[in-house]
């Protein structure tokens, strides 16, 4: 049973090792592969430069693709998403005779609502930055492609190593904004587990599912929580309004839950104790 990670990075090789844990031979393409685990099969790829690319191994049953953009430009994003999504299918469809499926992972950026509501699978795509367009079209490559394709939209991914809204409170820069919003997040941990969790569901699992927790939260109450916890002041209020990325609405787990997965982090506060307890570490 063969694996390949294209674009191994944090989540890829977390859910990497997941796969290794489940008798599973899994091969890693990167750069680097030097950084890769013991346990994986390397390859130095670029995936900017397909004419270089290996072949890849025909007996590949799942492949993982979790672009790592080097920037946040509509022009990075194009390269690393949608060139690398266009060459890959195109290569898959000859290649890999045995593919069960490609998993994505994709954002939950690339849906539309606002204003508090709950959001799901069937919210019309309507992304609001270019960044984000290129996320949903590079989801349409793969789920025009004919091939078996599950695309995982994951909110905002937070985890070892990933502590922004942590350093924020610690070097008090942190500010309660002036209209506190919602916001949607998965732990590192539960995106690598989700996308094992739908490598086993096999024709069973769907084209798309939200991949995020339990508990949509408003921004300052994630600030102060982490501000007692941190054992440090809570943070003081904006004076002036913020400009935020991210959209204000709630995201709905109710689809990929049904399937049987199971959250370790069903919340915020599970999820940052873990992290600045150090259970786990961020792979580079």
């Amino acid at each position: 049973m063969q694996v390949l990670l294209v674009s191994a990075g944090d989540v890829a090789i977390e859910s990497g090792l997941r796969f290794v844990r489940q008798g599973y031979e899994v091969e890693g393409w990167r750069r680097n592969s030097s950084k890769l685990p013991a346990e994986f099969k390397g390859q130095d790829v670029d995936l900017l430069n397909p004419s270089a690319w290996p072949v890849i191994d025909e007996s590949t049953e799942f492949v993982v693709f979790t672009p790592v953009p080097a920037a946040r430009t509509y022009e990075a994003y194009t390269r690393s998403y949608l060139e690398v999504a266009q060459e890959l299918v195109q290569r898959l469809s000859v290649q890999a005779p045995t593919l069960k499926r490609i998993i994505y992972v994709s954002s939950s950026a690339v849906s539309g609502g606002g204003d508090g509501e709950w959001i799901d699978e069937g919210t019309e795509v309507a992304p609001n930055r270019a960044t984000s367009e290129v996320l949903a079209a590079t989801e349409r490559v793969f789920l025009d492609s004919g091939l078996p394709v599950t695309v995982l939209r994951a909110s905002g991914i937070y985890g070892p190593g990933r502590n922004h809204l942590i350093d924020q409170v610690r070097d008090g820069s942190a500010r309660m904004p002036l209209d506190s919003h919602w916001t949607n997040r998965i732990h590192r941990d539960d995106l690598a587990q989700a996308i094992v969790h739908v490598a086993t569901l096999g024709n069973a699992s769907e084209d798309v599912y939200m991949v995020t927790d339990d508990e949509p939260a408003q921004i300052d109450e994630i600030y102060t929580f982490l501000a007692e916890q941190l054992r440090l002041p809570i943070p003081p209020q904006a004076t002036e309004q913020t400009v935020r990325r991210a959209a204000n609405r709630r995201i709905r787990n109710d689809k990929l839950l049904a399937t049987g997965f199971e959250l370790q982090f069903p919340g915020f506060r599970e999820g940052y104790r873990s992290v600045l307890a150090g259970d786990s570490i961020r792979h580079r």
